[in-house]
């Protein structure tokens, strides 16, 4: 049975950084007596901390004999997140020097086997599973940090004589309350194991708050946390998980153009993330809308609708006399990790898609100012179309842009409700045809393409577009969904090295949602 604990809640005052922090430490009441200051949104954070749940998995060996140079494969039958502990002994004569073992965990077989001494990638090295133990004598040990992985590799790389390893026990944590777990009603076998897959990886990047990959980062981003609420809705329906996101985002730090950070640091204490992603600070916006679209809860709304006013007046700010987007100085939009991918088309309809939810918001909580938001929708739609769609290409793209054709953008038009219905059908499908336009490499940007099919109708196609991408990493053995994932390049890294990609990512697990909410079979 799992082994459920409270964890202690670890915070402290964050360094003050040279940013302009909007509607935070400076909003005040008519008396001057600040009152959702960052402390607020820190301690309503702190109120919603979730309960870890602990589950003991014993894998496939029990014991290891072992000299100099033998190893071990071990095998948790699933991929998990957690603790690894075990027992080291002697055999027949005492161990009298240091035994030195080389720990590897691995979130698929491939890894068992990579050089980490080629790594070339772009993100630290210290993010890759591998630890050096040297034990002193006979004892239990059981390692600090935490690791994702399905399959342990132990290599004694020195010992004086023969040792035993044994009694090995992974303690997987996560907040996810897999007993609230209903099956989909889906028919089709292969949705129901990408249903299946997509709840597990939601699961293991469930921890004290949504992680975006438990391998790396470790970290509370706006654009993982999007997709992991919607699937949580659908699935394990833990709530406070996502107030306390929401809440801790609220107490961050925003730049200089008005933008809440992108990610937030959380252990062993709060701190601010230093980016600020114009696509991600709209979609918290709408993180706040599907909040309230699911729970009804008015009290969270209230307390993050200046926030959320702000993000939107803020990207006002930002556009020119034809009320299009410009780039910022030291400006920064995600949209996709695709390679050189142009994203001012596509952050315009993230802009109109954050306008439209949030108008949508204000009207059905009876605030007036749904009327501003409307009117600037309309007009920016309409902008939108006149700008950026180019009919000699049927496609939407712009100067900015070098006039790059990319899924990416078409889709957030879309989203955006600049085009709809037939010709919306056809820009699409013609640019996910084409070889030349930039296509996207993430599931993170493949959520969106689906969204997209779903709001012009293309029910059939989505449920394609999602067995063909999710079945394909099944196809390979998938576990947990990945980071990202290139049919016809599986070595594609956005950090220059595969070995650093985490293989199970939150952004990956939003096929649940669509198989649960549209009722895929």
């Amino acid at each position: 049975m799992p082994i459920k604990a409270d964890i202690a809640y670890q915070s402290r005052h964050y360094v003050e950084k040279h940013y302009r922090v909007l509607y935070n430490n400076k909003r005040k009441t008519k008396e001057g007596v600040s009152i959702k200051d960052r402390e607020y949104f820190l301690k309503k954070a702190k109120e919603n901390f979730p309960q870890l749940i602990y589950t003991e998995i014993v894998p496939d060996k029990t014991e290891f004999i072992a000299s100099s140079g033998d190893s071990v494969i071990l095998d948790l039958s699933d991929h998990a997140v957690g603790l690894f502990s075990f027992r080291l002994d002697n055999c027949d004569r005492f161990m009298d020097a240091p035994v030195r073992l080389v720990i590897r965990f691995c979130e698929d077989k491939r890894e068992l086997d990579d050089d980490y001494s080629e790594y070339k990638g772009g993100l630290s090295k210290t993010w890759l599973q591998e630890e050096v133990l040297n034990i002193d004598y006979p004892q239990t040990v059981t390692m600090q940090r935490r690791y994702s992985c399905r399959y342990i590799k132990i290599t004694v790389e020195k010992t004086n004589e023969p040792i035993r390893i044994f009694d090995f026990c992974f303690t997987a944590s996560t907040s996810a309350d897999v007993s609230l777990l209903d099956e989909s009603d889906t028919k089709d076998p292969l949705l129901k194991d990408i249903d299946r897959i997509a709840t597990k990886t939601l699961k293991e990047c469930m921890q004290t708050f949504f992680e975006d990959g438990p391998k790396r980062d470790r970290r509370l981003w706006i654009g993982d946390l999007r997709l992991e609420a919607l699937i949580d809705y659908y699935t394990f329906r833990n709530y406070e998980i996502i107030k306390r996101c929401l809440y801790l985002f609220a107490a961050g730090e925003c730049d200089e153009n008005g933008f809440l950070p992108s990610y937030i640091y959380e252990t062993p204490y709060y701190f601010s993330g230093a980016a600020h992603i114009a696509d991600y600070a709209l979609l918290y916006v709408v993180s706040v809308c599907d909040y309230y679209e699911h729970t009804k809860d008015i009290s969270v709304v209230n307390d993050l609708l200046d926030i959320c006013k702000s993000q939107l007046d803020s990207f006002e700010a930002i556009l020119d006399e034809n009320l299009i987007a410009t780039r910022q100085k030291g400006w920064f939009s995600f949209i996709d990790w695709c390679p050189g991918l142009e994203n001012m088309t596509a952050l315009q309809g993230v802009y109109l898609y954050t306008l439209e939810r949030f108008s949508e918001l204000l009207k059905n909580i009876g605030d007036d100012m749904y009327i501003k938001y409307s009117e600037i929708l309309r007009k920016v739609r309409e902008a939108s179309e006149k700008y950026l769609y180019d009919e000699s290409l049927n496609a939407f793209t712009c100067e900015a842009d070098n006039r790059q054709i990319s899924v990416h953008s078409q889709v957030w038009m879309i989203l955006g409700g600049v085009t709809d219905n037939e010709k919306a059908k056809e820009i699409l499908l013609s640019t996910l045809a084409d070889k030349k336009a930039k296509q996207p490499v993430t599931p993170y940007m493949h959520h969106y393409v689906i969204e997209a099919m779903l709001r012009i109708g293309m029910e059939s196609e989505a449920k394609e577009y999602i067995k063909a991408l999710w079945g394909g990493m099944i196809e390979l053995g998938a576990d947990t969904f990945w980071e990202a994932y290139v049919p016809d390049d599986l070595d594609f890294s956005p950090y220059n090295d595969r070995m650093i990609n985490s293989l199970c990512h939150a952004w990956s697990c939003t096929p649940s949602y669509f198989i649960r909410k549209y009722g895929f079979q």
